[in-house]
């Protein structure tokens, strides 16, 4: 018995789906593979895509997170699954000034409220949740040669060890997280070393 050609294969309609991974996530499958888009997993069953249906509209950001994506939008590759679940970590009166991709054990969104400089990785097997208010910071330093962006609660000293450290690729991105947090409190300056 001969198997039949590809095309002849039934294929699933392009849809938001349970995410095949992670319970928690629905994944959007664009009728022969599964993309890199994800979502919180609604309490009820998502709805499945008309076939040839055109790309899917992601699920709605808060405003002000939505805001700052548009700041940096194509720079957050890899960091939507955290940008989709930010909302969910921040508190009631919590405002997103802006946001970059960042590396800490993995791909995610560095993001700065007014209130807190946090971090956010969720991937398949480890999370990685990293904050500092910003009352407690001392001192925010980023290293250029190694991309280091680190948030200190202590005087930076040789021996100090960050709070927080992640790696942020771009100078200009850790320049704008440094100066929004300048402007939501009395946040330390960015140090460019």
């Amino acid at each position: 018995m001969t198997q039949p050609p590809l095309s002849a294969q039934p294929t699933r309609p392009a849809a938001w789906l349970p995410d095949p991974l992670d319970d928690s996530l629905i994944r959007y499958w664009d009728g022969t593979r599964w993309t890199f888009r994800t979502a919180d997993r609604p309490a009820s069953a998502p709805v499945a895509a008309e076939p040839g249906a055109p790309e899917p509209v992601e699920p709605a950001l808060r405003p002000d997170i939505a805001q700052a994506v548009d700041r940096v939008r194509g720079l957050l590759v890899g960091s939507m699954k955290e940008v989709n679940l930010l909302a969910g970590h921040l508190r009631p009166e919590e405002h997103v000034l802006a946001l970059t991709g960042a590396q800490g054990e993995g791909q995610g969104v560095l993001a700065c409220t007014n209130q807190r400089l946090l971090f956010l990785f969720v991937g398949i097997i480890r999370r990685q949740f990293l904050q500092v208010e910003w009352n407690q910071a001392r001192a925010v330093i980023y290293n250029g040669g190694t991309k280091q962006f680190a948030v200190y609660t202590t005087r930076p000293t040789k021996r100090a060890v960050p709070a927080m450290a992640v790696r942020v690729n771009n100078v200009k991105d850790a320049q704008v997280v440094a100066n929004a947090a300048v402007e939501a409190s009395a946040a330390p300056r960015l140090d460019i070393i």
